[in-house]
């Protein structure tokens, strides 16, 4: 027992679960975005391979497309070479000659100090010490003299101060003749050579040349610094200025042969067509998920944002997501098509994506603004899944989509749907020549073949759009457009009925919906809904036909033998009975809406006005006499509503001039506004006058040769016009 009651409260709380709303939409949500990845990634998998350098290939691998890359190899050869051609960037050392010379006048100032310093308490011994010490300081960077430091020393303490300056001079005129041209750390080498070769020609005595040696080349030094922030920058720039070596490969051109040793090279080419798997695989995957996620998030959002009414229904939501994921499905087998051997025409089945059926299917079972946003969305998807030229494909989808959504934006006959194929051949034919002359690709062939594609594009869109149109309005309960057009069909089994039962409604309904379409578009309202409206709303006239004066030709009017009360509840009954005529006949619930609405709770005047002759006591209640309504909902019902009323009391004139007729438009408008019978739908006052203004120019196209009588009296003339008919109003 405690375990069927667990199992009940699981059930119940699943239920409750899944009918809510949000979850509802979530998991649909969460299921396209699933197979929509599926979708994409079987796009992405089996084209790609996972080769190494040297191993032997198992098959042969070939381009399915037209493509130019880039030969690494040769681009790299290029770069280094450019990079071996750039000089090394220096920085001249201004203070270089000056710290040379400062240098040679120390060593010289401080020699001066050890031999004729003022105080000469030091022996020769001492002197010879300190002056080894000095040579040694000094010969930091050139030490290969020809005699040793004892024997230079030696010489110097018989040195004079003349021969001093003399030995100086000659180091400074080496030096800054030397060091008058540039000095970089590689051309100083050369350049201890050159002063080797200049002191060794100076007249002195050897002694006195190696000290002059010694001095001068450690005091040579660059006055030209190497810059190596800017030498690498200007590599980079060789580098970079290097154009890459492009390398066309053709569709169907073996790339790595089945049996060879795979090269680096081959590797390079064939990641570049996507033909091989990277490191960057995993990658590729999840920004194809984000991608998806993307998209979806954008629709989601705009439908959200401008159609509340689609969003907040999770069927029609269903449905938008069925018909997307049903084109790029259909995209996606296009692609596995292969024609033959050649991967180039192949690539061309690119072009007969079908987006242009979503777009009409969306446009005319949901809103044709939301098909425009869609069909950009799906054409981005034609150029993720197909080859070659992908962003040509995506704009063909989209220039063929639109063009759909135009013809079937307001289809007035069911050849409309049919018509809507050609236009769209049409409109991809033009697409694909003006891509081909972009593509510099014009010639009789792609001509050819690109008119042939572009064409079977146009028809298979059509084809599609209606062979799938019914199953999608019969499965989610949408009446479209098409449906309408095959409501309106006068064969239709209620319609004939009308016809032959009661042909004097039948003709009513007609110029009532000959009024209403006049003047539908002008204020929002969808016109073909409007005519179809009008058709079938007073279907409950075919019950008791002769009860309704447009049916009594030359017959006894039977409300004259019964009471008003009586006749009020025939008259009115024809909503209710009507009502399920429709239902019986499973007419569509927006028909539906025109049969309750179209007299709203309208007073039924002619019969109450009767009823209060009749009754001396005064207990005439006014709500018995009133139809049940509801009242109108919609520009569609209100406009059928007033187009009814107009089209009764005019036909009740006995002398309809266009004064009379103005004026009895204005009247009949007025009072259904003042009755409260327009509170519920949301037509505006600029829309009744649009609405008066379309009607009087009708009913005076139809009753312009009318002979006008002298006008009735007002009182009567409002009898007249509101209860002669007593079928409407």
């Amino acid at each position: 027992m405690g375990i069927s009651k667990i199992i009940t409260s699981l059930w119940k709380n699943i239920n409750i679960f899944f009918k809510n709303s949000n979850i509802k939409k979530g998991l649909s949500i969460l299921l396209f975005f699933t197979i929509t990845i599926l979708i994409l990634f079987s796009n992405f998998n089996p084209k790609q391979v996972m080769l190494k350098p040297d191993e032997v290939a198992q098959r042969d691998i070939q381009s399915n497309v037209n493509a130019t890359i880039i030969d690494e190899k040769q681009t790299e050869e290029l770069r280094r070479q450019a990079a071996a051609k750039v000089q090394k960037v220096y920085q001249e050392d201004t203070y270089a000659l000056s710290s040379a010379e400062n240098d040679i006048e120390i060593f010289y100032s401080n020699l001066q100090n050890i031999l004729f310093a003022e105080e000469d308490t030091e022996n020769n011994s001492q002197k010879k010490a300190s002056l080894v010490t000095l040579l040694q300081s000094t010969s930091t960077r050139y030490s290969e003299l020809a005699l040793e430091n004892t024997a230079l020393a030696a010489y110097l303490l018989n040195v004079n101060q003349e021969d001093l300056v003399q030995m100086k001079e000659a180091s400074l005129s080496v030096v800054q003749s030397l060091m008058n041209k540039p000095v970089t750390d590689e051309t100083l080498t050369n350049l201890n050579e050159e002063a080797l070769g200049k002191i060794n020609i100076l007249p002195y005595s050897q002694e006195a040349r190696e000290v002059i040696k010694l001095v001068s080349i450690n005091s040579l030094r660059p006055n030209l610094i190497y810059n190596e922030e800017k030498t690498n920058l200007a590599i980079q720039e060789a580098m970079d200025a290097v154009a890459p070596v492009q390398k066309t490969i053709k569709a169907g051109e073996i790339i790595v042969r089945e049996g060879n040793r795979v090269t680096e090279e081959q590797i390079s080419i064939l990641e570049q067509l996507g033909i091989q798997r990277t490191d960057n695989y995993t990658l590729t995957l999840i920004g194809t998920a984000l991608f998806v996620l993307l998209t979806f998030w954008l629709v989601i959002e705009f439908v959200r944002k401008y159609y509340p009414e689609i969003y907040q229904n999770d069927m029609l939501l269903l449905l938008l997501g069925l018909i997307f994921v049903l084109i790029i499905s259909i995209t996606r087998f296009l692609t596995i098509i292969k024609i033959g051997d050649q991967p180039g025409l192949g690539n061309l089945m690119g072009y007969l994506a079908p987006v242009a059926a979503g777009s009409m299917l969306i446009a005319i079972l949901l809103d044709d603004r939301l098909a425009y946003f869609v069909t950009l969305i799906m054409a981005l998807y034609v150029g993720l899944l197909t080859e070659g030229n992908q962003l040509f494909y995506a704009i063909t989808a989209f220039v063929g989509g639109t063009v759909g959504i135009f013809q079937v934006y307001r289809v007035n006959q069911t050849s409309d749907l049919a018509r809507s194929g050609l236009f769209i051949a049409l409109a991809d034919i033009a697409a694909i020549v003006t891509l081909l002359f972009i593509g510099d690709e014009l010639n009789l062939s792609n001509l050819a073949v690109g008119a042939a594609i572009g064409a079977v594009n146009g028809i298979l869109s059509a084809v599609l759009m209606i062979g799938v149109l019914p199953y999608l309005e019969a499965a989610f309960s949408i009446t479209s457009m098409s449906k309408l057009l095959e409501l309106s069909n006068p064969n239709n089994p209620l319609l004939k009925r009308l016809l032959l039962q009661a042909p004097g409604t039948y003709h009513h309904s007609l110029m009532v919906g000959n009024l209403a379409e006049a003047s539908a578009e002008s204020i929002g309202a969808n016109p073909l809904l409007v005519r179809v409206g009008a058709l079938y709303h007073d279907i409950g006239k075919i019950k008791r036909p002769e009860y309704f004066v447009e049916n009594q030709r030359g017959f006894d009017n039977p409300h004259e033998k019964i009471a008003p009360a009586l006749s009020t509840l025939i008259i009115t009954s024809h909503v209710k009975e009507g009502v399920e005529m429709a239902r019986e006949a499973h007419l569509p619930d927006i028909i539906i809406d025109f049969i309750e609405q179209h007299h709203g709770t309208s007073l039924a005047k002619y019969f109450y006005s009767r009823a209060l002759e009749e009754d001396r006591d005064g207990n005439v209640n006014e709500d018995n006499f009133r139809y049940e309504g509801p009242r109108p909902k919609s520009k569609e019902t209100a406009l059928v509503m007033l187009a009814d009323s107009v089209e009764a009391a005019v036909r009740s004139l006995e002398s309809p001039s266009p004064e009379k007729i103005r004026d009895m438009v204005r009247m009949l408008i007025k009072d259904k506004l003042n009755d409260g019978q327009l509170e519920m739908c949301d037509l505006t006052f600029k829309d009744l006058d649009i609405i008066s203004k379309s009607f009087n120019k009708v009913l005076e196209g139809i009753y312009h040769k009318r002979i006008e009588y002298p006008e009735v009296i007002q009182k009567e003339f409002e009898q007249r016009s509101d209860n002669d008919g007593y079928d409407d109003h």
